[in-house]
């Protein structure tokens, strides 16, 4: 078993000088935090809703997990390694070793990563199934659940099998071979937009069929389609994933080491985005969106039927009442009645008097 790389070398001191390496950890840091507030606002949301959490929220909090050790390690990247700065550097501050070490994190890292924007994928599709029940539009979502699933298993083991035996990637002169990088991460990042295309997509036609004004769908769309930023960045990613210089790797890697952290990220928020609305109507005092998102699980012009709903939400109640004794034994029927208190600040007599007054 080779033992992995250690070393005492650190690029600490030389962080202020690190403008790629700063960038990286700012930005990370305003939207891990960002990422945060959108959990705290669903999990308040679902308890506001009295709701248990459901199987799309533990994914979302799972995915935070992993989002939150994948930024540890790119901080450690950074500070540590000098991830940002040109390889040359790294190699005169810390030696083979650091370089390693940086190759084995980053190993680590992608294969987080992989696990990481699947959990967001499918924590969506499944928000989906709960909310829209055409059966049509369900078997769509079972479909990209089926390629968030082969996604996985594809991303995965090509990134943990990138090289045989794995220490290869960061011990260079290890018997085995590796696969060419460029191709991988390249088709890697094309399948996740492409199921990023087909998730965003999916909602929208069922949006616009909904017996609402126009902008409260454009609202819904809004809250559904911030994907599509997204799906932006994940474009740029791959422009920049073909141009890495393996011979520079520490500096090439830093940009696309960004784009691919912020990606899971604006996930996690855009997962939660559809479900905050009753903690938002706490806070700002508006029920816009919430009454719109309750308004999608029945009112759909192509899905028009009724269903029972959950007891654990609406629990039944028995309704009784007295029959009065002049009732009729025979007479099913109910009758509602109401009695009438009028009150006034004036007395009966004072009333009177000026009525008779007039």
């Amino acid at each position: 078993m080779v033992k992995p790389p250690s070393t005492q070398a650190t690029l600490m001191g030389y962080f202020p000088q690190n403008g790629p390496g700063i960038t990286d950890v700012v930005v990370e840091t305003i939207l891990l935090f960002l990422g945060f507030v959108s959990i705290g606002l669903r999990l308040w949301s679902r308890r506001i809703q009295r709701a248990q959490l459901q199987l799309n929220d533990w994914l979302i909090l799972f995915a935070m997990l992993i989002m939150t050790t994948r930024y540890g390690i790119e901080v450690a990247l950074v500070v540590k390694c000098g991830m940002g700065f040109h390889i040359g550097l790294v190699e005169e501050v810390g030696g083979e070793e650091l370089v390693a070490l940086f190759s084995l994190l980053l190993y680590i890292m992608d294969c987080f990563w992989v696990t990481l924007v699947t959990l967001v994928k499918l924590s969506i599709l499944h928000f989906y199934l709960q909310v829209f029940r055409n059966p049509q539009f369900k078997r769509a979502v079972y479909a990209g659940i089926g390629l968030c699933v082969a996604f996985w298993f594809g991303g995965f083991f090509g990134t943990a099998l990138f090289c045989i035996p794995p220490e290869k990637l960061w011990y260079e002169n290890t018997q085995g071979h590796c696969g060419d990088s460029s191709k991988m991460y390249t088709a890697c990042a094309t399948s996740d937009l492409g199921i990023d295309v087909i998730i965003i997509l999916l909602p929208m036609p069922v949006l616009w069929g909904l017996q609402l004004a126009t902008s409260k769908k454009i609202a819904l769309t809004f809250v559904f389609g911030l994907g599509f930023v997204i799906i932006s960045i994940t474009a740029v990613r791959i422009k920049y994933m073909l141009q890495i210089d393996p011979n520079d790797r520490t500096h090439s890697i830093s940009q696309i080491a960004l784009l691919s952290a912020i990606v899971p990220l604006l996930g996690i928020i855009n997962a939660s985005m559809p479900i905050i609305p009753p903690a938002l109507r706490k806070v700002f005092k508006t029920s816009f969106l919430t009454t719109t998102l309750k308004k999608m699980g029945s009112t759909k012009s192509s899905d028009r039927h009724f269903e029972r709903l959950p007891e654990s939400e609406y629990p039944l109640v028995n309704v009784s009442g007295n029959r009065g004794k002049h009732a009729p034994e025979n007479d099913a029927r109910i009758r509602v009645t109401t009695d009438w208190e009028v009150h006034s600040t004036e007395t009966t007599d004072q009333l009177s008097n000026k009525i008779n007054n007039q």
